[in-house]
């Protein structure tokens, strides 16, 4: 941390606030990305961020099941992540479907999209927010109807949807975007999460590792569900402090002050970063 003193949940929840979390009903903008189960989402959302389950792949009773298990250990708001791109269109249907049966607050769309999905969603009251890893997905996906745009860059480790090192992908995004932008690949720890708000982003989502670094493979697989929900909770107040802590004091029109203690950033993207950022 950079700060002798850790900050405490309402202080970190008042330094990291953003717009986005007004949208997604919760108080840090810290989002846990799909790869993930059910406590962990529970977790996250206890804690004040916001969790998405993967239902990429899922049947609709799979997806009934998941859900009942998040609502089983919190009555916070959470969402469900699917592939358009990568699913065939009767599953897919059966999963929106769902989603909206289930009531869920949200959904997160990966790859490619159509409007009439995002239509379907939004006309049912569900807030979207899509993956994108360029400019023109990134335009796209806003003239489709995105409420929220996940920027994600190579960090991420996977090339098919994040080329571009996530530091250039956001500033270039952060231009034309005219709806809340999250910041995902390679962020885990606090000084990650202060750079991705310093650059203007409005979040960042984490991956399940990010939540677990404090256990060891096989504490993990032997923790119970109550105690690995406690673990992930506290483990997310933590990173909220760190990077409350990092942005405390700070002078936000400058973002490149934090973007240069971060690892999600690469030198030769400062400059671009810096101009975009001062011409918003």
């Amino acid at each position: 941390m950079s700060s002798s003193r850790q900050a405490s949940a309402p202080e970190s929840a008042a330094v990291l606030h953003r717009p986005v979390c007004e949208l997604l009903k919760c108080s840090l903008p810290l989002v846990l990305a799909g790869a993930a189960g059910p406590e962990l989402v529970a977790a996250v959302t206890q804690a004040g961020g916001f969790g998405f389950l993967d239902m990429a792949e899922a049947s609709p009773a799979r997806i009934r099941e998941e859900v009942l298990a998040v609502r089983a250990h919190t009555d916070r708001h959470f969402g469900i992540e699917v592939n358009p791109a990568g699913t065939e269109p009767a599953l897919l249907g059966a999963q929106i479907a769902a989603c909206i049966e289930l009531r869920v607050p949200a959904a997160g769309l990966l790859g490619a999209l159509s409007r009439a999905t995002v239509r379907q969603l939004r006309e049912a009251g569900v807030v979207v927010a899509c993956q994108v890893s360029s400019v023109s997905a990134a335009c796209e996906a806003q003239a489709a109807g995105a409420q929220i745009l996940v920027v994600q860059g190579r960090e991420a480790g996977d090339p098919v949807r994040g080329a571009q090192p996530l530091a250039a992908i956001l500033a270039d995004v952060l231009v034309l975007a005219s709806v809340p932008v999250l910041a995902a690949g390679g962020i885990a720890a606090g000084a990650d999460i202060a750079a991705a708000l310093a650059a203007g982003a409005q979040g960042a989502v984490l991956g399940a590792a990010a939540l677990q670094a404090d256990e060891s493979e096989d504490e993990g697989e032997g923790t119970a569900p109550l105690e690995k929900i406690a673990s992930a909770r506290s483990r997310l107040h933590q990173l909220a402090s760190d990077a409350a802590a990092s942005l405390r004091g700070r002078a936000l029109r400058f973002p490149e002050r934090v973007m240069l203690s971060s690892p999600v950033c690469y030198a030769d993207d400062l400059d671009a970063a810096y101009q975009a950022a001062r011409n918003r």
